[in-house]
């Protein structure tokens, strides 16, 4: 069994931004933490975006369009207060998919 780490997080101000889109804000805490990683996006295997402002709008790939990422899986979640916990049991699937076998 191999380990797994969190190797970087950040987070944007909360607020109301009426200029920003979805994507622009989210791609700034994408790059937040990956920055805070020391990784860049070429590291990048998966991306996990929870959204409840524009639930059917396909944001995570927007996001990584905005990053200038591409070929790797999104997974976009819209499940209310619960949206991170279905994020986080699909990324402990994938982990458990590539780790464990």
């Amino acid at each position: 069994m191999s380990d797994v780490y969190v190797l970087g997080v950040d987070m944007i101000k909360f607020g109301r931004f009426p200029d920003r889109t979805v994507p622009d804000l989210g791609s700034e805490a994408a790059l937040l933490a990956l920055d805070d990683a020391g990784l860049t996006i070429d590291k990048m295997e998966a991306f996990y975006c929870g959204n409840l402002g524009q639930a059917n709008a396909m944001v995570g790939q927007r996001i990584l369009q905005e990053i200038g990422q591409t070929g790797i899986p999104v997974v976009n979640c819209s499940n209310a207060c619960a949206t991170v916990l279905l994020l986080l049991e699909r990324l402990g699937l994938r982990l458990k998919q590539a780790y464990m076998t």
